[in-house]
């Protein structure tokens, strides 16, 4: 597996990275990156090891949320190319590797699709339909084009697994991620109590995402 390094957001993600790989012998080094663009980027300019996977095969993985009803949670996806729209009207599409990702949809038997990295959670229905319209994009997250940007030599793949829908609000957890891309817990408790019923329904795709996660770690480096 031409891998070399995996990127994971710190906290749920990343244990469920890991327990994929407790059976694994010979597993990449796994990395785990604060979430949301600001720190991630951040991130990436102090990282001590980048010039050491500065042309490398890496594989950023996580949650992300759906942007089609051809979608649902527990879906895995690769992705082809990530537009950022934190840009704006000047949003501009950075390609994944293609040789790289095919060989993982091929072992994996997932679909290749377009994504779109945003600075904020996006927890409306409303939002991600226009987002999925606009960017004709599957699967919406907060770090893939970052890594794109920043790493452009980089042999670059990225897989998701879907943790919510588009056919429901999420409660407003838009906030709950700080700019040291840090889970703030009091304020994701407050915007779940003011929701309790649409918290609920994240808590268990969460869930159900993350053994998906780790499933698909297994899978992919056992050998």
């Amino acid at each position: 597996m031409p891998i070399q390094v995996i990127l994971v957001p710190a906290g749920a993600e990343y244990q469920a990275v890991m327990r994929g790989l407790k059976a694994v012998p010979h597993a990449p080094p796994v990395v785990a990156v604060p979430a949301g663009p600001a720190a991630f980027r951040a991130f990436l300019e102090t990282w001590e090891d980048r010039s050491r996977f500065e042309d490398q095969g890496i594989l950023l993985i996580g949650l992300g949320g759906s942007l089609s009803p051809q979608h649902s949670v527990g879906d895995g996806l690769l992705l082809e190319q990530v537009w950022d729209a934190s840009a704006g009207d000047g949003a501009k599409g950075y390609p994944c590797d293609r040789t790289l990702t095919d060989e993982l949809a091929q072992r994996l038997g997932v679909s290749v699709e377009r994504g779109v990295t945003c600075d904020r959670v996006i927890t409306t229905v409303a939002e991600k339909g226009r987002l999925g319209n606009r960017y004709q994009a599957a699967v919406v997250d907060m770090e893939s084009a970052v890594l794109l940007e920043a790493m452009p030599q980089a042999k670059v793949a990225i897989l998701r697994v879907i943790s919510d829908d588009c056919s429901h609000d999420l409660p407003d957890i838009s906030g709950a991620i700080g700019p040291d891309g840090k889970l703030r817990a009091d304020t994701l408790a407050r915007s779940f109590l003011k929701r309790p019923v649409a918290a609920l329904k994240f808590i268990s795709g969460s869930l159900q995402a993350l053994k998906t996660l780790e499933q698909i770690t297994l899978v992919l480096f056992q050998q």
